[in-house]
């Protein structure tokens, strides 16, 4: 999963803001209780927010479960000569160097993949574990109303300049399943068919904010995402930040 995806990800993805998205991450750490300068993020892809973080002065730590899209952010990184990059393979709720971090952060809607309950919780308790005392941990995450409402059946067509996706949302019982088919350009003009499925879980914000009720943490908040208001279900995206005792 994700190998061919890789290839053509940042394509697809163009339209969405990074730069404000990490504008956003570099507000919630303004309000940090312990200065933030080491970052560990979860589910990097490409590398798009870790390089806007990398370029704000952070010491980044990023892990991803393909290495494929690895392969793709560390070439980024060292095009555009960032050397306060790790990056590290690996799965988020069984990740460990080591190492204490002054944040955990995972963007992205990356947590909607985790593929049930157990496996969130093993993301927060190893969140847990990557944090120093004061640390923040957040991460943003479709709510099922957005599932229901905004990407529900629907079929999405992407002509681009050198790729060409059709990619159709299924919905299943709690998950969002994606069957996505692309053609991307080869050197001889030619077009190359890869096909991929992918799917989201679907995760209540209630059930979600109880779960960071553990002693580990204190200080839990849900906001509306992009913003410093008040989250709920009634949102399509929340953000979700709580402190390291």
């Amino acid at each position: 999963m994700y190998d061919d995806f890789a290839r053509v990800y940042d394509a697809l993805m163009q339209d969405i803001q990074y730069k404000d998205w990490a504008d956003y991450v570099f507000r919630i750490f303004l309000n940090a209780p312990i200065p933030v300068k080491r970052v560990l993020e979860f589910g990097c892809g490409t590398g798009n927010i870790t390089l806007e973080l990398a370029k704000k002065g952070y010491d980044m730590t990023a892990v991803d479960i393909s290495e494929s899209m690895l392969t793709v952010a560390d070439e980024k990184a060292e095009s555009q000569g960032i050397d306060n990059i790790r990056f590290y393979k690996g799965d988020m709720s069984n990740f460990a160097i080591g190492e204490t971090f002054d944040a955990v952060i995972c963007c992205c809607d990356s947590v909607n993949y985790l593929p049930n309950r157990q496996a969130f919780e093993n993301f927060i308790l190893c969140a847990s574990e990557c944090l120093a005392p004061g640390g923040l941990l957040m991460f943003d995450m479709n709510t099922p109303l957005k599932y229901k409402d905004v990407i529900a059946d629907n079929t999405f067509v992407y002509n681009l300049d050198d790729v060409f996706c059709v990619w159709e949302n299924i919905p299943g019982d709690g998950v969002m399943n994606f069957d996505l088919s692309f053609f991307t350009k080869r050197d001889d003009g030619l077009y190359e068919r890869f096909e991929e499925s992918q799917s989201q879980t679907i995760f209540k914000v209630e059930d979600v904010f109880k779960m960071l009720k553990i002693p580990e943490f204190k200080n839990q908040k849900i906001y509306a995402f992009g913003t410093f208001l008040g989250g709920s279900s009634d949102c399509d995206r929340v953000q979700f930040v709580c402190e390291k005792r």
